[in-house]
């Protein structure tokens, strides 16, 4: 059961610090929204493959969605009882003994490090593939970052002082820590992929010292509910927040995606249709032949015990922005993905024969060569039928992802989906169609910022059953079922695309690699 101990008219702040933007949401504490509000974060794209983002606009961007929803609410500051984030998992912040970050983030779209990748594959000794649960290598890995910072900026090396996930270097701005305060919970502390243990949920001093990396830098561990600082004076004005509010711990943003969509016990799976598309299932504990497949990646999740498995498109949802924003010179409308999917949804299962590949930041570890592509194009072939074959791209990954989970006595008939791509009923009908499973849209698509206030209110005793209160106020919602006819046609083409993307285009996309870099 879900109680509530606080006083009517008490609210909480969740915040999600993603990769295009961060959203700000002020709840009651029953779980209604009062008000939500998202500011964008800017890429710097240095060349190809480079990608850094700087970790104080993200800051101001952060404070910026926080101060316009407290604005938009009404309310006063002093209402605000808790506030908790959660953030993206790969790319970390490298701080000095103040706080200060000593480089631009590289976050996990970025591909650079592959001579790191390289090293780890070759010459580390694998005791992640045990004691992680990971086996799968690839430039996010925070590990890599580390390598290629102490390997090409050796000055910027020397000024770490500790190593965070984003939402941690936020909140702990907020609060105004510095490096010997900072913290991280499991959840996001397993984003890291490889140097902590599965069986803890700590550090693991064994791996760090087999990577290089001093065991100093690596923060403490808390709960995701613990309370880890207070609002400082200066952010108060800022905000409106008051100073003095607790700011609880958080968690990792693929956790509170799952979290918010009702992913609450092993079986269940979650589409988190974002900048990077992400499948997930929940699981009891590890399974090292789903550990072995390249690009699955084994993490803890929020709740107490609860652990994931989770497979993922780099550029999913960014592929369809790309599309919007680079192609058809229309950045920053919406409208357009509602227009394009009208289009899409007159164009035949299949797309005609073109295949998108979605590798627009490189393909999983085993082709990491791959880019992004469409194959079968003709004179016919026009904007309609380009996007249907990019929203089927994403549904042959995910396909792809739950065979492995099918084959290890893990069947999944229903998967729940969130994220700014949930919005698109023509794109849950082709997954669902593709898959062969049900795909529903919760009853509330407020994504992590909805868990995240669950998860404040139950850092400061308001809340006692995070799992319940969240599984509660998101229950019901919209279902798309399967169409056999479509389902058999989409089985035909995947058969097609795993044989081109196995064969004959992997090796083309080796030939096309040094052409991208310069090395011709």
């Amino acid at each position: 059961m879900t109680t509530v101990r606080a006083a009517s008219g008490d609210l909480v702040l969740g915040v999600d610090v993603g990769t295009q933007g961060s959203k700000a949401g002020l709840y009651t504490l029953d779980g209604t929204l009062v008000a939500d509000t998202y500011a964008e974060h800017t890429f710097d794209h240095l060349r190809p493959g480079w990608v850094e983002m700087d970790p104080r606009q993200i800051e101001a961007a952060v404070v910026d969605a926080i101060a316009r929803a407290v604005k938009a609410s009404g309310a006063d500051g002093s209402r605000i009882r808790a506030i908790a984030l959660s953030g993206i998992l790969c790319g970390p912040v490298f701080v000095d003994d103040n706080w200060v970050p000593v480089r631009p983030i590289i976050p996990f779209l970025d591909t650079r490090a592959q001579d790191e990748v390289a090293w780890l594959r070759n010459e580390v000794e694998p005791i992640w593939e045990s004691e992680s649960a990971n086996a799968s290598l690839d430039t996010y890995v925070m590990a890599t970052t580390y390598e290629w910072v102490r390997r090409n900026e050796p000055e910027v090396h020397a000024r770490i002082a500790k190593i965070l996930s984003l939402a941690p270097y936020i909140a702990g701005c907020l609060c105004g820590l510095r490096a010997v305060d900072a913290f991280s919970d499991p959840s996001h502390l397993s984003g890291w992929i490889i140097g902590w243990n599965a069986s803890t949920g700590r550090v693991s001093e064994r791996q760090l010292q087999a990577l290089g990396i001093p065991v100093e830098h690596a923060p403490r561990i808390v709960a995701p509910s613990d309370v880890i600082g207070a609002i400082t004076a200066d952010v108060a004005r800022r905000t409106g927040l008051a100073a003095g509010t607790p700011v609880v711990a958080g968690a990792g943003d693929v956790m509170q995606s799952n979290l918010s969509a009702g992913l609450v016990a092993p079986g269940m799976a979650t589409d988190v249709a974002g900048t990077a598309s992400i499948l997930t299932v929940g699981v009891t504990g590890p399974v090292p032949a789903i550990t072995s497949v390249p690009g699955m990646l084994y993490s803890l999740g929020t709740l107490p015990g609860q652990a994931l498995y989770w497979g993922y498109v780099k550029a999913g949802g960014l592929s369809l922005r790309w599309l919007r924003d680079e192609i058809l010179r229309r950045p920053g409308d919406d409208d357009l993905y509602r227009e394009l999917d009208a289009l899409a949804a007159n164009v035949a299962a299949g797309s005609d024969g073109v295949l998108f590949t979605p590798y627009l930041s490189g393909g999983n570890p085993d082709n990491p060569d791959a880019s992004g592509s469409w194959l079968g194009m003709t004179a016919g072939t026009n904007i309609a039928t380009l996007w249907r074959s990019v929203l089927e791209s994403i549904a042959f990954e995910y396909a792809d992802f739950l065979d492995v989970f099918a084959s290890n006595g893990i069947p999944v008939a229903e998967v729940l989906t969130v994220g700014g791509g949930a919005r698109s009923a023509v794109w849950n009908q082709i997954k669902a169609d593709v898959i062969g499973a049900q795909w529903r849209v919760p009853s509330r698509q407020d994504g992590a910022i909805l868990a995240n206030a669950a998860l404040a209110a139950h850092g400061i005793g308001a809340l006692t059953d995070l799992g319940a209160a969240v599984s509660t106020w998101v229950s019901g919602g919209r279902a798309c079922s399967p169409d056999p006819t479509r389902h058999d046609t989409y089985r035909t083409v995947q058969a097609v695309r795993r044989s081109v993307l196995s064969g004959s285009l992997r090796n083309t996309f080796g030939a096309i690699a040094p052409l991208r870099s310069g090395q011709c």
